[in-house]
């Protein structure tokens, strides 16, 4: 997958081009933008630019050569991740994630440091610093991937300052972040901070059946418009996205707020009750809900406002039109607020059911 095939941004792919054609990638950059967008694919981009064998012009990579070759599929990242803390479970009994913190290799010189829990651990702090004072294989450059750098304590973020201030000769660092403003300033400054922005629908939809996607992910031109616009125009989500699974839980969300005006109706509480538990040991499912409360929330403030063009869930208008007469528009601007808190809370480890009840309480008052 050269640079060419990358699904828009195209001021960002310039820039990361230009950094390796002139030798000034071996810097911390901060890949800022909504999750889905690029980032990682960007930073493991960036990596095999660093390393090709062949390049086809200044700043690329041929994505054929002996070292382009051995990158790991990104569509295999969350299997990889599973796999890594499953031997590690199995095989390290005391303080597993200070004895073996989680660290992937994408690429003999691309290493991953994904969120070993909630948040990028000092232990893995630790091994990014030890990683990036070793040698590389000669012609070779370390690329250092810290994705969701932004949810990381700032203890953590700043043990890390010195090495993404200088990184040692031989290395580069990409620092991902979807809210590049919840990084310490200190790391900002010390960094290139390139913004990815969602890729317009109509040109995301026009890309995605030639995207190379985990199997069956795009099927039809009418599939892949609505895969973009559920996404908000990020690539990596609409390739991703199980519509199947997606429109279960929209299903769920939808009869909640259905049903949020009569809180005394039969079976409101207990809606109420057995979403907020489907949360409870699925962190995935819970983000997923977050996010399909925000886009029906949104399509409501766009019916109410006349712009119905802006709606995502476009295979639902029907039921959102109902929807949007039964909302003030100040219900919705509370609703979206209190959800905030509930978004902001679950960074701080709450008990997502309860925060999640209480919410959804929240709409009939």
């Amino acid at each position: 997958m050269p640079w060419r095939e990358f699904i828009g941004n195209r001021h960002a792919v310039e820039q990361v081009q230009r950094l390796v054609a002139t030798q000034r990638a071996q810097r911390t950059v901060v890949l800022a933008g909504p999750e889905g967008v690029g980032k990682t694919t960007m930073a493991l981009m960036l990596g095999l630019s660093l390393n090709c064998r062949n390049p086809p012009a200044a700043g690329d990579f041929c994505g054929e050569c002996a070292s382009c070759r051995q990158a790991v599929p990104l569509n295999t990242l969350a299997e990889l991740i599973s796999q890594a803390l499953e031997h590690r479970a199995a095989e390290v009994k005391t303080a597993p994630r200070e004895a073996a913190p989680l660290v992937l290799a994408l690429h003999p010189a691309v290493r991953l440091y994904p969120p070993d829990g909630d948040f990028l651990t000092m232990a893995q702090a630790r091994a990014l610093i030890h990683q990036s004072q070793l040698r590389a294989n000669p012609g070779s450059t370390w690329m250092l991937i810290i994705p969701e750098f932004d949810r990381a304590r700032w203890a953590t973020q700043a043990a890390l300052l010195k090495t993404l201030e200088e990184p040692p000769p031989g290395v580069a660092i990409a620092a991902l972040a979807r809210n590049p403003l919840a990084l310490l300033p200190t790391v900002r400054s010390r960094a290139l901070v390139l913004t990815l922005a969602p890729v317009p629908i109509d040109q995301l939809a026009a890309a995605l059946p030639a995207a190379h996607p985990p199997e069956g992910a795009v099927s039809n031109p009418a599939d892949a418009a609505l895969r973009a616009r559920l996404a908000d125009g990020c690539p990596g989500r609409a390739l991703r996205l199980d519509l199947a699974a997606y429109q279960q839980v929209r299903g769920e969300a939808l009869g909640l707020l259905r049903l949020a005006p009569q809180p005394e109706a039969p079976g409101y509480a207990l809606s109420v009750f057995r979403l907020s538990e489907s949360t409870r040991a699925d962190k995935e499912k819970f983000e997923t809900l977050i996010e399909i409360l925000y886009s029906v929330l949104q399509d409501l403030v766009h019916l109410q406002s006349g712009y119905a063009e802006g709606i995502r869930n476009v295979d639902c208008t029907r039921e959102l039109r109902q929807l949007a007469q039964q909302f003030s528009s100040n219900q919705l601007t509370q609703a979206i607020e209190e959800l905030d808190r509930v978004q902001a809370g679950a960074g701080r480890n709450i008990f997502r059911p309860l925060a999640l009840e209480s919410w959804a309480l929240g709409l009939s008052r």
